[in-house]
């Protein structure tokens, strides 16, 4: 019994040093045991199946809200030299050439509120005869952007992120859920874990940063955009 407490308590710290953004995972876990719904060896049964995932698929570093502790894509951007009237007009151009849906739009407040639609290219295990396999998927995600802009910043905010993914499941085809319904992914049917990670990194890298950046370095193009 105490070597079974030893090696749990091994891998608790082991899970807690591993990635600050894998806390909630673990707290879920332990959660379990405490609780009474999985005993000392279910636990470390999970935990190792999650470990030796986590060691083969990044968990996605997501930007967190220091006060709420909850994940929020949320970023400043300073855009020196440019004031309200121009940035506003270059999200609005930029927001046209993406595809937004634009829901709203006041220069007086500077704020543009609109939603986008998506296609991530993921990961997924599929079941296969006796077995599983992996491959390739496309999920396609809708969010709303909400811009607030001053001379010389914008304040981008990603929010509302639901996916549709297809072929989900041996028995459903298609599956609808939003961002904070995959978390926690440990809890989640083990052959989800991959399609629920890969798509929360893609959702990171694609929804935000390459949006953002695509947009900033837009407005920041105004000068040259009219030299004609």
């Amino acid at each position: 019994m105490k070597k079974t407490l030893l090696i749990f308590i091994t891998l608790f710290a082991f899970i807690e040093a591993f990635s600050q953004s894998l806390d909630i995972e673990k707290q879920r876990v332990d959660s379990l045991l405490k609780s009474g719904t999985l005993n000392v060896s279910q636990t470390l049964q999970l935990r190792n199946n999650w470990l030796a995932f986590t060691a083969n698929y990044k968990y996605p570093e997501l930007p967190l809200n220091i006060t709420t502790g909850e994940t929020d894509f949320t970023d400043i951007m300073d855009l020196n030299n440019f004031n309200k009237q121009i940035i506003f007009q270059r999200c609005l151009e930029w927001s046209a050439i993406n595809y937004f849906n634009i829901l709203y739009k006041d220069l007086e407040s500077g704020k543009i509120i609109a939603t986008g639609l998506m296609n991530l290219t993921h990961s997924a295990e599929y079941a296969s005869g006796f077995g599983k396999k992996e491959s390739p998927t496309h999920t396609s995600v809708t969010y709303t952007m909400i811009l607030t802009i001053k001379d010389n910043k914008i304040k981008f905010n990603i929010s509302n992120i639901e996916y549709t993914f297809s072929n989900y499941s041996e028995s459903l085809d298609e599956m609808t859920l939003s961002f904070d319904s995959l978390f926690p992914i440990v809890l989640k049917d083990k052959m989800q874990w991959k399609r629920y990670i890969t798509v929360l990194n893609e959702t990171r890298d694609k929804v935000f940063i390459k949006l953002k950046t695509s947009m900033s370095d837009y407005v920041k193009t105004y000068e040259n955009d009219n030299k004609f």
